[in-house]
């Protein structure tokens, strides 16, 4: 393979062990600011409750009136940065989101929140919503994801 197609494979790797998933990530630094993301299509009774913004990371928390959350974070993915997901006690599904991979993470437990997890790599950002919704839920958030 020519080096420009090894440069754009390895720009990330994901890795599997029997209680977590570690996405690793490589390639030059990224400048620029964060861009705004934000869920347009929230489950009723959510609103955007706090705003985290740094220089490569930002998490938006989202509470219902029941004092529920809901979160989306996302990152850019840049050299020597690596993401955790614990997968104990998870069904993990191969999924899409708007035409990129990712995965989705189902809690076996009721007193664990669900989680999914895509990667944009034209815009170099992995995004992750977290929350006590369905399967079905958490996918319609992922995808209404829009950038402002």
């Amino acid at each position: 393979a020519s080096p420009d197609v090894r440069a754009e494979v390895w720009h990330w790797v994901v890795e599997w062990y029997d209680t977590h998933v570690v996405y690793r990530y490589t390639g030059e630094p990224i400048q620029g600011e964060m861009p705004r993301y934000e869920i347009g299509s929230l489950p009723e009774g959510y609103e955007e409750a706090e705003r985290r913004e740094f220089s490569n990371y930002v998490s938006v928390i989202y509470k219902n009136t029941l004092g529920e959350t809901l979160y989306l974070d996302y990152s850019f993915m840049k050299q020597g940065s690596a993401l955790n997901i614990v997968t104990q006690d998870m069904d993990v599904h191969e999924v899409k989101v708007n035409g990129c991979s990712g995965q989705l993470f189902i809690s076996k437990s009721l007193e664990e929140s669900n989680a999914i997890t895509w990667i944009d790599i034209d815009r170099n950002i992995q995004f992750i919503v977290n929350g006590f919704l369905d399967e079905e839920e958490i996918l319609n958030v992922a995808e209404s994801v829009f950038e402002k």
